[in-house]
C-alpha cells in the first residue's frame, strides 16, 4: 500500500492539490471537531475512505477491522504520531459515525484523483496497461494502481495476487466502489477481483 513519502508525493500534482484542498475546505467547515486537520492527513483519512466503507458493510466493524484501520491510518500520518493522538486516526473513527455523510463525497473526489494518476483509466484497452485482463496483468500494472488497490481495499501487509475469502456484501461493496472510481473495467482489478472468494 502507499507510504506516507507517496501520499505527499501525490499532493504535489496540481490536480490531486486542488480536488483534496476544496473538499478538507468543506470538511472542516461541517466537522469543527477535525477543524486542525491538515491537508496531507485530510488526504490520508480520503484515501482510506474504500476501507472505512468495507468495515461498515454490514452496519458494524469489527475490532480486527478497526485495528487494521488504525494500522493504515498510522502509516499514512505526517510526521508520525505513536505516542501522540494521531490525527488520521482520530478522523477514521470520527468517519465510523458520519460516514454516509460523506461517503458519495469522498468517492466522487478519488474518482477525480485516480482518473488523474492511474493510467489504464485513459489507454485503450488493447494496450498492456488498458482494460484486457490477462493472467500476467499485474506485472503490466503500473506501480500507483497496484498501490491504490492495496490501499483501498487489502489490510496492511497483504499481498495483492494473495486469494482471500469476503462476504458476498464485500465482495458487492468492492465492486461498486470499483465502478465509481471507474477502474471496475481496468484489467488489473479485474484479475485482483477474482482473487476473492466469497463465502
Amino acid at each position: 500500500m502507499l507510504t506516507e513519502n507517496e501520499v505527499a508525493q501525490l499532493l504535489e500534482i496540481p490536480e490531486v492539490k486542488n480536488v483534496v484542498q476544496q473538499l478538507h475546505h468543506s470538511f472542516i467547515l461541517e466537522e469543527p471537531n477535525l477543524k486542525s486537520i491538515s491537508v496531507h492527513d485530510f488526504f490520508s483519512g480520503l484515501l482510506l475512505s474504500p476501507s472505512v466503507a468495507l468495515a461498515q458493510v454490514d452496519g458494524t466493524t469489527s475490532l480486527f477491522e478497526e485495528l487494521s484501520l488504525n494500522k493504515k491510518a498510522r502509516r499514512f500520518s505526517k510526521g508520525g504520531f505513536l505516542l501522540q493522538h494521531d490525527p488520521v486516526v482520530k478522523m477514521i473513527i470520527h468517519l465510523q459515525s458520519s460516514f454516509t455523510i460523506w461517503e458519495q463525497r469522498f468517492l466522487t473526489a478519488l474518482h477525480k484523483i485516480v482518473s488523474v494518476v492511474v493510467p489504464e483509466i485513459s489507454h485503450d484497452s488493447t494496450t498492456p496497461n488498458g482494460n484486457g485482463a490477462s493472467d500476467n496483468s499485474f506485472m503490466h500494472s503500473s506501480y500507483i494502481l497496484v498501490r491504490l488497490l492495496e490501499t483501498f481495499f487489502l489490510p496492511v501487509g497483504e499481498e495483492i495476487t494473495n486469494k482471500r475469502r469476503v462476504s458476498n456484501l464485500e465482495y458487492q461493496k468492492i465492486s461498486s466502489i470499483a465502478e465509481v472510481l471507474q477502474l471496475s473495467s481496468v484489467g488489473s482489478f479485474k484479475n485482483f477481483i477474482r482473487t476473492f472468494e466469497v463465502k
